[in-house]
């Protein structure tokens, strides 16, 4: 066991100084290989954090009750109304007045509101249903609108829609686009052991003419594709950090338009090192199924 150990790490650590003795090809490989890796992990990164959006904002459905033209004690009294029904848990009346002084904290809209020689804005009524259920929530709706003094019902859940909409088009388009990267990775690997082992096929007819074994001659191309693979995700990593680091930024902006803390979160520990691990795997499966069939048709002469 001793002496296997010892001649995969001789192996391994040969296969390392092999890629660096031709540094200017091999860099090459390397960055087909991290810009193939990098596409998948950016897109990755970006559906965790929709996702991410996407559950922060999941609160229960609320209505938005927009009233007509009354004296604030009238809507007061009508919240309170509400508020006795068994299908609303609470309801929350927003004056104008209070409406307009939201708006101007929200950045941007303090110039805008200052430009205007009265309050547009009507009262508002917020109200949280007891049930989360969408049947029952638009059967609230309808029956609110019916009421005297409201003029309009929106529901809130209905962008929440849309963005689970968004997510889905962002997850399916992260798994769409991983699968081809993943399998541009492997195709590349492959074809380039394939063409080493082509370019040393003299070497492995010596090699098997003084009895070497095919997996003994297979296992260092098996570790050129690990480190090959390992290489490109490396880089890759760092292309996605940087991406992150500058979409970061943009997203911040947007976030104080809306007043919101959130940043775009990267890649943590566990993820960076799934991400290796799948390259390592990619780059081994590679390697084994492209050289281990041209060494299979190489025979001593």
């Amino acid at each position: 066991m001793a002496n296997f150990l010892s001649l995969h790490k001789q192996q391994c650590g040969q296969a390392l100084k092999d890629l660096l003795a031709r540094p200017t090809g091999n860099l090459l490989t390397v960055l087909a290989l991290a810009f193939s890796l990098a596409l998948p992990v950016t897109l990755y990164m970006l559906a965790k954090n929709v996702v991410a959006v996407s559950t922060q904002w999941q609160a229960p459905n609320q209505l938005t009750v927009y009233l007509d033209d009354m004296p604030e004690n009238s809507a007061t009294s009508l919240s309170e109304e509400l508020l006795q029904w068994s299908e609303i848990g609470s309801a929350a009346y927003i004056s104008p007045d209070q409406g307009l002084l939201e708006l101007r904290q929200i950045q941007g809209f303090d110039e805008a509101v200052s430009l205007l020689d009265d309050n547009p804005l009507p009262g508002v009524i917020v109200v949280t249903p007891n049930s989360d259920d969408a049947v029952a929530v638009t059967a609230l709706a309808s029956k609110l609108r019916a009421e005297s003094g409201i003029e309009e019902v929106r529901l809130d859940s209905d962008w929440l829609q849309r963005l689970a909409a968004i997510e889905s088009l962002v997850l399916t388009l992260t798994w769409v686009f991983s699968g081809l990267m993943l399998m541009a990775v492997f195709l590349i690997v492959g074809n380039t052991l394939r063409l080493q082992v082509l370019n040393q096929k003299q070497e492995i007819q010596v090699m098997k003419l003084v009895g070497a074994t095919d997996s003994y001659i297979l296992r260092p191309y098996l570790y050129t594709g690990v480190w090959l693979a390992l290489s490109g995700a490396v880089v890759a990593w760092i292309v996605a950090t940087v991406n992150g680091l500058l979409l970061d930024a943009a997203v911040a902006k947007l976030a104080t338009l809306y007043s919101s803390g959130f940043r775009l979160s990267g890649l943590g520990v566990d993820e960076t090192l799934i991400l290796f691990m799948v390259a390592g795997l990619i780059g081994l499966l590679a390697a084994r199924l492209a050289a281990g069939k041209h060494l299979r048709d190489i025979e001593p002469v």
